[in-house]
């Protein structure tokens, strides 16, 4: 049969001891045993005991001095001591609680006395840890909370900042083209120029100097790569906005037709600055793919969040590939890196809200349980296959037709 609990007597007397040990016993304690205050400390700091049933007159070191080494030790201070004494004085109570007990006992005891307070005591310190557990494990996630909702709060200012910046690149896209436009009649206008002077010898030197002086032909070769840079830039942030909207979006009650691909490629262009140094992409996407009723927003999030677990599990240089693929009822996805992987204990963990095995600010352990979540939502699948050293794989099923 299992202990009910450790218990921890001191008494110099040998029957006393005995009478108690047999008795708690039977009550199925685990019963350990000292004669001394010092041989109290020793045990105690050995193996804690749950409570401690000590007597006052003890060579070496007496009940009271133990009490008090007991409580000015942080490791120990939170074991429950009950003092069983022969000396019946109010003073004698009182200094016993002075020191930290929390209960005093006189002898000759009453074997059901002593059954019903050792037993009180030990629900009270038991409830005392599990309240204080409890407390800590709210004030942990009242943090991830308060975490999470200042990154709902970015997502709310990053779909404005968005929204803010599509504008002005619309102005830009303008203006760029307009400029090679042009530019390209300016240089029609320029060449017409120098042709016209190269026929006239005394205009045609006067014109090769300013030229030369303005270094024109530099600058003519030189403006429209300047210009290409800004369209490119261009193109470049309208793809970053576009991601960022669709990771960002407010997703309409009702499911829209949408691209898989699209949530797939925003997602990587979301994480491009996390990856480009440490992971290879490659994807497999097939040609045909229907698009499927989801919340697009959501699902760019989920596949973000498995993206950016691949990517902190490779640690120098490693691949993530990506496999998109469909028959009649199911869109697969399938997203597998080279990374560091894991055991198979952990496996049946990692949908679990708050789980983590990253370090201490490495991640509130929320990711993949939002993922799990917005799977679900789409009456879809997802499970996970990974061993250690040898990378992880996600897969993931979405209706066709809903």
């Amino acid at each position: 049969m299992e202990s009910t609990g450790v218990i921890l007597i001191a008494d110099d007397n040998e029957n006393n001891l005995r009478v108690l040990s047999t008795m708690l016993r039977n009550e199925n304690y685990t019963v350990r045993i000292a004669k001394n205050g010092l041989q109290v400390l020793r045990s105690v700091g050995m193996s804690k005991p749950e409570l401690i049933l000590l007597d006052i007159h003890m060579p070496e070191l007496d009940g009271y001095s133990t009490c008090v080494e007991l409580k000015a030790n942080p490791q120990t201070s939170d074991i429950p001591v009950i003092f069983i004494s022969a000396l019946t004085e109010t003073f004698n109570k009182v200094k016993a609680f002075e020191t930290g007990a929390v209960d005093y006992i006189t002898k000759p005891f009453q074997v059901e006395e002593v059954k019903m307070r050792v037993r009180t005591h030990l629900l009270l310190r038991r409830r005392s840890l599990e309240l204080e557990n409890a407390i800590a494990e709210i004030k942990s996630v009242q943090t991830k909370l308060v975490q999470a909702e200042k990154m709902a709060s970015l997502g709310v200012l990053s779909a404005g900042i968005a929204h803010e910046i599509n504008n002005p690149i619309n102005f830009v896209y303008a203006g760029v083209n307009g400029l090679i436009k042009n530019f390209a009649e300016l240089e029609k206008a320029v060449s017409s120029l120098l042709e016209y002077a190269a026929a006239m010898p005394e205009l045609n030197k006067e014109v090769e100097l300013i030229c030369h002086k303005h270094r024109l032909a530099e600058r003519m070769n030189t403006i429209p790569s300047l210009a290409n840079d800004i369209k490119t830039g261009a193109q470049r942030t309208t793809e970053i906005v576009k991601g960022l909207r669709l990771f960002t979006r407010t997703d309409q009650e009702e499911k829209v037709l949408a691209s898989v691909v699209d949530s797939a490629e925003a997602a990587l262009l979301l994480l491009r600055n996390q990856y480009k140094l440490k992971a290879e992409i490659i994807r497999e996407y097939r040609n045909d793919l229907p698009a499927i009723k989801c919340y697009p927003g959501q699902l760019t999030q989920a596949l973000v969040n498995i993206l950016h677990n691949a990517i902190d599990a490779i640690k120098e240089k490693g691949r993530i590939t990506i496999k998109i693929g469909c028959d009649a009822q199911w869109m697969r996805i399938c997203i597998r890196d080279t990374g560091s992987g894991m055991p198979e204990h952990l496996i049946s963990k990692i949908f679990d809200p708050f789980f983590t095995t990253k370090a201490v600010g490495g991640g509130m352990g929320l990711g993949l349980s939002i993922t799990h979540g917005i799977i679900e939502k789409h009456q879809g699948n997802i499970r996970v296959e990974s061993r250690p050293n040898e990378g992880t794989t996600f897969f993931i099923e979405l209706p066709v037709q809903q």
